[in-house]
């Protein structure tokens, strides 16, 4: 089988496993300013019931450089980094990171939320009128045929 047919097989297949991606690209305004040193954003249904998440890649188009510090993380429930494997990525230059998921191949049995949050070293209004942009990208084994 040729590395251009796996893929192929693996989505038609009974299973209908295949590799996806949820996108979303955000702006620093989208983030709730969260009274302190951070901002949340609430990814409403980002993952679909009954896949494997296995990685996040982060695309920082636009810097949130308004601050000293910058730093995003991506969780099941707020406050969480799962989806950024236990750490944070700068988003304080413009940049492209991938990283794995902390708890890789682990089944979502229903729709799901990512929280991120984005965290300066002051009062997060700074970042908020910045100018700052990213495209996010989680990478997801589905069990669901197309």
């Amino acid at each position: 089988m040729s590395k251009q047919n796996v893929n192929y097989e693996l989505e038609h297949s009974d299973v209908g496993l295949g590799l996806r991606v949820a996108r979303i690209k955000l702006k620093a305004a989208d983030f709730t300013d969260d009274a302190g040193t951070s901002g949340s954003y609430t990814w409403e249904d980002a993952l679909p019931a009954w896949c494997f998440p296995v990685g996040t890649k982060v695309t920082v188009t636009g810097a949130f450089d308004e601050d000293t510090a910058a730093a995003l993380k991506l969780g099941s429930s707020a406050g969480e980094d799962c989806y950024t494997n236990g750490t944070t990525v700068s988003v304080l230059a413009v940049a492209t990171v991938g990283l794995e998921v902390e708890d890789a191949l682990k089944m979502i049995t229903s729709e799901s939320d990512v929280h991120l949050t984005i965290t300066g070293s002051s009062d997060f209004t700074l970042l908020a009128a910045g100018g700052g942009e990213m495209t996010v990208e989680l990478f997801y084994l589905s069990t669901v045929p197309e």
